[in-house]
């Protein structure tokens, strides 16, 4: 297991207008992408997680379970606007120089999933054979395969 944090550094226009000059996302991965770049895992933690899915999906996720890192190279991302690492309210803004707390600006779940596109092109991820998300994730899995559609072999959606 390898968390790590992500920086962009470009502008990034949301939804709602707003644009951030640069944003950063904790990640966590497990094993390895294989020769042929066909065993990545994406896994989308629900509103109040984080990016470690063996915390919160022990039953999924480990060795000798269903996403296990011998067999998958499995990402999971801190969502934007989470307290577990990613971009968030308790960061400060570059351009005032305060921090955001209540300025922070919302996140869709499209925001969200096109924060993640650099990260995947970042981690060398051309297809991803399995998307798998709850709740809030489930709803960044939907909208990443409506904007992604060649992405991703399989989704599951769970509670979406």
């Amino acid at each position: 297991m390898f968390t790590s944090i992500f920086h962009y550094q470009q502008s990034f226009k949301l939804e709602c207008g707003i644009s951030l000059p640069a944003y950063h996302l904790a990640y966590t991965t497990y094993g390895k992408l294989n020769a042929e770049k066909d065993n990545v895992a994406w896994l989308f933690h629900a509103l109040t997680s984080n990016s470690n899915p063996e915390e919160w999906w022990p039953g999924l996720v480990g060795s000798g379970k269903l996403f296990d890192p011998a067999n998958y190279f499995i990402v999971c991302v801190n969502m934007p606007g989470s307290c577990y690492g990613s971009i968030s309210p308790l960061d400060k803004n570059a351009q005032t120089g305060e921090t955001y707390f209540h300025d922070f600006p919302f996140f869709t779940p499209r925001d969200m999933v096109r924060s993640y596109q650099p990260l995947r092109k970042f981690l060398s991820i051309d297809k991803i054979k399995i998307g798998l998300g709850g709740s809030m994730g489930g709803q960044q899995l939907l909208e990443w395969s409506i904007e992604e559609p060649d992405l991703f072999q399989y989704i599951i959606p769970l509670a979406t």
